[in-house]
């Protein structure tokens, strides 16, 4: 095995090559940037969340992101905990089979050739109908 700086493993990943035979070295591992982890993970190295900095300076804000409320109950999660829920979540999003047949069988079978292209735009439609629905529903109430 070869002993490495992180900067060194990162340079390595970004020239294509692999980190398989690689360690880190302790001292430059104990703190590492989020982006040079993000790096030396998909050459291989899993660097631990303790070990993860970063510098506010350098994030990109984003304004619909900025404004989400995050519930205590998210963050005083482990990022293993998170990523159990999201997997839970993932799963529980079952696919829900709508007929769109047309009794004509090129436009059916553009449905099927189009199926995913047809399902990204549909979902919101879906959505915004479903809102303006709640939303006269409860005026008429």
């Amino acid at each position: 095995m070869k002993t490495m700086t992180v900067e060194e493993a990162v340079e390595r990943v970004n020239q294509g090559h692999s980190l398989e035979d690689c360690v880190l070295d302790k001292d430059s591992a104990a703190r590492v940037n989020v982006r040079d982890a993000m790096i030396l993970n998909s050459g291989g190295i899993v660097i631990p969340e303790e070990n993860l900095f970063y510098n506010d300076d350098d994030i990109e804000h984003d304004e619909e992101i900025d404004s989400l409320v995050v519930g205590q109950e998210i963050t005083g999660l482990s990022w293993s905990q998170k990523a159990k829920r999201a997997a839970e979540f993932e799963t529980k999003t079952d696919l829900l089979p709508i007929d769109l047949a047309t009794a004509e069988p090129e436009i059916d079978n553009w449905i099927k050739l189009n199926r995913e292209k047809l399902s990204t735009l549909l979902k919101p439609i879906v959505i915004n109908l479903f809102h303006a629905e709640q939303a006269i529903g409860e005026k008429s109430l």
